[in-house]
């Protein structure tokens, strides 16, 4: 299986911010037996978000994008995604629930209405639950690729993958074991080397 990341964000762009979330979600699927195939970093721009998901839709078995689901202007994926999907945005009120009991109870704020947006969601997308943020998740399919939307925040984006993407990527896909190994070599130039495992490397089958 194939798979495109797609890290939505200006502050990736500009430098801002490194964007570990795609190393991590890379090392994470890689070690499932999911094949990583590009990783597309953009900015938080209507076009560049279709253009990602319309070329995710094209070339890959699964999309995961992290970014753009916070409550302010900027954050528009899952606009893009009721466009993309043909879809429109409906109030879940048991996150509407579980989202001002998380500012009443553990943020100790209360709950702006601005707020208030981040409970609603496509209606043909299924919630991935986030216990540690306001953001949720969602995944939604088109055609034969799966499209999953995490929030950007690194430790919450992470407890999402290990507690719901990769359990239900499991689940749902046979999956192959891809295997790594890393040689270090010291004192020795990498054109020599080269020359030196030449006939190793031609021997090989196309897939390594």
């Amino acid at each position: 299986m194939k798979a495109v990341l797609i890290s939505i964000g200006d502050e990736l762009l500009i430098g801002q911010v490194v964007n570990s979330n795609a190393s991590f979600i890379g090392e994470q699927i890689t070690s499932i037996g999911i094949e990583v195939v590009q990783i597309l970093t953009i900015g938080d721009c209507r076009n560049s978000i279709n253009e990602a998901l319309d070329f995710s839709l094209k070339n890959a078995d699964i999309a995961i994008l992290t970014g753009g689901l916070g409550p302010t202007k900027d954050d528009i994926t899952k606009k893009v995604f009721c466009d993309f999907f043909d879809d429109t945005l409906v109030e879940n009120k048991e996150l509407l629930r579980k989202l001002r009991l998380f500012f009443e109870q553990k943020l100790q704020i209360r709950m702006t209405e601005i707020n208030e947006q981040q409970a609603y969601l496509p209606s043909k997308s299924t919630l991935l639950e986030n216990k540690y943020g306001t953001a949720s998740g969602m995944w939604m399919r088109k055609e034969k690729t799966d499209f999953i939307s995490l929030p950007g925040v690194p430790f919450e984006m992470k407890e999402l993958m290990r507690t719901e993407v990769i359990p239900r990527l499991q689940e749902r896909y046979a999956l192959p074991c891809i295997v790594h190994k890393t040689m270090l070599v010291y004192g020795i130039g990498e054109s020599l080397i080269a020359e030196r495992i030449q006939d190793v490397e031609e021997s090989l089958p196309k897939f390594i």
